[in-house]
């Protein structure tokens, strides 16, 4: 029987025809004209912003309080990591009220949390450097190591997931899929090394520690950061390549894919357009939690490579019990994860309807 061309035209609202039967079958998310799916959506995700937004302020108290009984417990403290093995009960004590230690917990709490929340985290016990010029200095350091690695895994690993997926019963994808795996079984600390003695000992082609800024230098402080993202990067692709891997080879099974190549559409079309587009929600999930997991990552590799980041601070801070520095530290990760979460819900509910809608 002959199959009228009319059958495989793309329709008007959004559906499409298949060219086997004419009859219709839905559209990928997100990939037809669809503006009928979108009336009313921008609502239901504006109301989804404003309720994440104000959750911020609990959830970021809950964290610090959390954090502040959470050190509270850890024997010894302040006064005895500054003067060490000369501490005598009398010497704890006259440091601990010079440092308002001897107050109630709650009120040394609700005292640090007011002046936070002004943007002001008190001064360090050991160093007496304001807490907040401390994190301005090393934060940026931080997250550009983060943003390096985050961005060296996407044009790593989202290619190779998408490859994989679509070879899923090939050798070629099995392959990338056992590296992958192998990428997962190295710990970022001796893939650390093990790049340092390749491209520092051996090669001599990156520097094994220190650290440019790039207000001083773009180019060396980009030299200086490609070796401590590279462990992040292995390790995030491994992730990346295996769960991009797992929903595309989902997708290209999927019945708008089968009727996207019966229409004609050209493969690389299929491949991006109508198959990526609907796992792109769950791509930016991964990279949510990826960008995250590098961020703690960095407390390792910063303290490897002496880097000085936000990461090394809150160690070095962490062994000397300097509770400021500390709290203010804890803190500003935690809002840096709600942001994170927040902007990659807000982009997948504008990348996918469905997910928008589902806000309402």
């Amino acid at each position: 029987m002959t199959v009228p061309m009319d059958a495989a035209k793309t329709r008007t609202d959004g559906g499409r025809r298949t060219a086997a039967t004419g009859t219709e079958a839905a559209a990928p998310p997100g990939a037809g004209p669809g503006p009928r799916r979108r009336l009313g959506a921008g609502g239901g995700l504006a109301r989804f912003v404003l309720v994440r937004l104000l959750l911020f302020l609990p959830t970021a108290v809950g964290a610090a309080l959390f954090t502040f009984l959470l050190v509270k417990i850890i024997p010894g403290g302040p006064a005895y990591a500054r003067l060490g093995e000369n501490a005598t009960p009398e010497s704890v004590a006259l440091i601990e009220r010079q440092l308002g230690l001897d107050r109630p917990l709650p009120q040394q709490f609700l005292g640090w949390l007011g002046k936070a929340l002004t943007g002001d985290f008190g001064t360090s016990f050991q160093t007496g450097y304001a807490v907040s010029a401390t994190i301005a200095e090393t934060l940026p350091v931080t997250l550009e190591l983060t943003f390096i690695a985050i961005a060296g895994t996407c044009l790593v690993a989202i290619p190779l997931g998408v490859y994989a997926g679509k070879r899923v019963a090939r050798s070629s994808g099995r392959l990338i899929r056992s590296l992958s795996g192998l990428g997962l079984a190295v710990p970022d600390f001796f893939a650390a090394l093990v790049l340092i003695t390749i491209f520092s000992v051996w090669l001599g082609l990156l520097p094994r520690l220190g650290f440019v800024p790039f207000t001083e230098d773009p180019i060396r402080n980009l030299h200086h950061l490609i070796l401590p993202a590279m462990p992040m990067i292995l390790g995030g692709s491994a992730i990346v390549i295996r769960q991009v891997g797992a929903a595309m080879a989902d997708a290209m099974a999927s019945d708008y894919v089968r009727t996207a190549r019966a229409m004609g559409v050209p493969e690389r079309q299929v491949t991006w357009l109508y198959a990526f587009r609907s796992v792109l929600p769950t791509t930016l999930n991964v990279v949510a939690l990826l960008a995250l997991g590098q961020l703690g990552a960095t407390l390792i590799l910063e303290q490897i490579f002496v880097l000085p980041g936000l990461g090394r601070t809150l160690v070095t801070a962490i062994g000397q019990l300097d509770y400021p520095v500390i709290l203010g530290v804890v803190l500003v990760y935690v809002v840096i994860a709600l942001l994170v979460n927040l902007v990659v819900d807000i982009a997948a509910g504008l990348v996918d309807p469905v997910i928008r809608k589902g806000t309402s």
